[in-house]
């Protein structure tokens, strides 16, 4: 089985959730007796050097990358409110990618070829013209909603409107493109059943994100201070505001009482606000060599996101880990969690505040709902199961062409 993967970002190392999710999919198919390749845009936004990467899988695919330029244009902004199609997506596209990738096409002969997310989708064409492979889509997330969710969070102002005015156009941009494929992988049962609502018609299939577990079995001390531990990539703007609502609303009460709780702050691109908070018992960490061992050390791991849309990959490694999750209902959206068996939600402050102070005044609330949590993640999140399934839906693809 002859695989190419289409991601928009080069997945190498594997930090922050997309990366993860794409290098897990490449790790699984080789071990499974597949050939891989993958064919990378790499964006100015995460533009990596991948002359400096000491990466064994590099070594192990075919591997092919081609520098985008995804950067916000003003004037190209500008001049696509004129038209039908989508900046989120356009701006992806460049002509001299598409002929590099239809170089590959035409020197190989694939049995699958998998867009990773939707920024890839305006190669579709270049794909179909030059290949005669399955051709699948995995949607990571739906993502008009995120941007519908960032524009709801805002007042009555022109950016309201233009956020809204995206959203619009990667509606219909999402609603019409995942019918042009001969499948589409879901992120989630949710995601899936939301797909059908907006009728599509392609074969459809739900592809969780999944983990290698054994990686998660480590044993690392915790704090010797009571503690909570945010990480995630700062450069994203629901993680930004969701930090921002938890250290304006949620930790200042935590710090009026004698608690001895510590608040832990890791991420990459740390925005300077987060460096300039005086609160006490706040540790920013900023970017850490290991996001798992950073989970692993705290007591109780937060997710407060109020806009995104997919799977939080850092909440099913946090499960994966043991971790006692406390996150907001968006944030879990696409786990199959129940509130006080396995996870704590918690939307609005007053809500997380006590969830907080449940988990540091009950002893047995902690390792009940950690313990619950890798349980849930061993029987829907292990990649060996789903990757195996994975490969069954390519080979019955690949028979239907027969």
């Amino acid at each position: 089985m002859k695989v190419l993967l289409l991601s928009n970002r080069v997945p190498f190392p594997p930090h922050g959730g997309y990366s993860i999710v794409v290098y897990n999919t490449i790790k699984e198919l080789l071990r499974l007796g597949c050939e891989v390749s993958l064919f990378s845009l790499n964006t100015s936004k995460h533009y990596v050097f991948t002359s400096t990467l000491n990466e064994e899988l590099l070594k192990k695919i075919k591997f092919y990358k081609y520098g985008i330029d995804d950067k916000v244009k003003m004037k190209d902004a500008f001049f696509n409110l004129f038209t039908r199609k989508s900046y989120n997506v356009s701006r992806f596209y460049s002509e001299g990618c598409a002929h590099m990738l239809k170089k590959v096409l035409e020197e190989n002969d694939f049995n699958i070829v998998q867009f990773e997310g939707l920024h890839v989708t305006p190669y579709l064409e270049t794909v179909k013209s030059n290949s005669k492979a399955k051709i699948i889509y995995r949607s990571h997330n739906i993502e008009f909603k995120l941007w519908k969710r960032l524009a709801l969070k805002e007042g009555m102002t022109p950016k309201k409107l233009y956020l809204n005015f995206l959203s619009k156009r990667l509606m219909e941009y999402e609603t019409e493109i995942v019918n042009h494929f001969d499948a589409l992988f879901a992120i989630s049962r949710s995601d899936e059943h939301f797909f059908k609502s907006i009728g599509c018609k392609t074969t459809l299939h739900s592809f969780p994100v999944a983990l290698n577990l054994k990686e998660y079995e480590s044993v690392i001390s915790l704090t010797p201070h009571k503690s909570i531990g945010y990480i995630g990539s700062m450069d994203w703007r629901p993680n930004v505001e969701g930090l921002r609502w938890f250290l304006d609303q949620v930790w200042p009460q935590i710090q009026k009482l004698p608690s001895g709780i510590k608040f832990h702050l890791a991420g990459k691109n740390m925005p300077v606000q987060f460096s300039q908070h005086h609160y006490s018992d706040y540790i920013l960490e900023g970017e850490v060599d290991n996001a798992l061992e950073f989970i692993s050390k705290q007591h109780v791991f937060i997710v407060p996101l109020f806009s995104g849309s997919g799977m939080r990959v850092k909440i099913i490694e946090a499960m994966a880990l043991g971790k006692c999750v406390i996150a907001t209902s968006i944030a879990a959206e696409g786990i199959k969690y129940q509130h006080d068996k396995n996870i704590l939600i918690a939307d609005r402050a007053d809500d997380f505040y006590k969830q907080i102070l449940r988990c540091f005044t009950d002893k047995t609330l902690i390792p009940r709902i950690g313990k619950q949590a890798k349980l849930l993640v061993q029987h829907h999140h292990d990649i060996e199961k789903e990757s195996k399934k994975m490969l069954q839906t390519y080979q019955k693809l690949c028979e239907e062409q027969v």
